[in-house]
């Protein structure tokens, strides 16, 4: 689970004239025909990220941060085999990201940036009821995951509106797409926190993970997906693209 990063890409990504007529005093601009744009903007990423993180970029306005995020709720419904409610998640970890490649295409109006997240803790309540294997798992409570070497592809693409005569920038729906590696969860209240039981559940969870971790991902991206879209579009409210990306 991640609220990956995503947030703090976005506002990178972007990079930075933002909704705003002014840059804040930590930002700096790339633009639209350097040929090491995507170096530039990698630069930037880097130099930042204490901004990313706390979501203060020198002024008096919060930014959107990435530490800490929250997932309000993910709902899994499977029939009698399968079901889980996952609520108040909340993740640390995201500002660490590792930056694996960014591709800018001004012409297309696209940008892809594939990152990985060494550590996410996800903090958070549960309500399950699935089988791993023969066990059937039944519980509500606190959980807390750990994710390893998660890997985070995102997609964003942007068009202009017309507003008062300016070409505003807006954003499509950004297509997020996740690949969970390693993985330890710890569901307390399993089988209403009968210890030995509880110890049983959290192991076979843990033995096969990807078991849950398939179940939720479709899931979490959709509701990774749509905080980082409302971000990405208060981000550039009020501002044209050659402010974001002057020639």
């Amino acid at each position: 689970m991640t609220r990956l990063i995503f947030a703090g890409l976005l506002l990178l990504v972007l990079n930075l004239g933002f909704s705003y007529a002014y840059l804040e005093p930590v930002l700096s601009v790339c633009k639209a025909k350097d040929p090491n744009l995507d170096k530039c903007i990698v630069e930037i990423i880097e130099r930042i990220r204490p901004s990313i993180a706390s979501g203060n970029y020198g002024s008096e306005i919060q930014h959107p941060r990435i530490e800490s995020m929250i997932l309000e709720q993910i709902r899994i419904e499977r029939g009698p085999s399968f079901s889980a409610n996952f609520s108040d998640l909340m993740i640390n970890g995201s500002s660490k990201f590792i930056i694996k490649k960014l591709k800018t295409d001004l012409s297309q109006k696209q940008i892809n940036v594939s990152v990985i997240l060494p550590v996410l803790d996800v903090l958070g309540k549960y309500a399950l009821n699935m089988n791993i294997l023969v066990l059937r798992i039944i519980g509500k409570g606190d959980i807390n995951v750990q994710l390893n070497d998660t890997k985070a592809i995102l997609r964003l693409q942007y068009f202009t509106e017309q507003v008062d005569g300016k070409d505003l920038v807006r954003f499509r729906p950004i297509d997020l797409k996740l690949k969970f590696d390693k993985a330890s969860f710890y569901l307390q209240n399993l089988f209403n926190g009968d210890p030995m039981l509880e110890k049983v559940g959290n192991d076979a969870i843990n033995e096969n993970p990807h078991v849950l971790l398939d179940e939720v991902k479709s899931s979490f991206e959709e509701g990774l997906s749509e905080k980082f879209t409302g971000i990405a579009n208060s981000l550039v409210k009020d501002s044209e693209l050659k402010e974001i990306f002057p020639e």
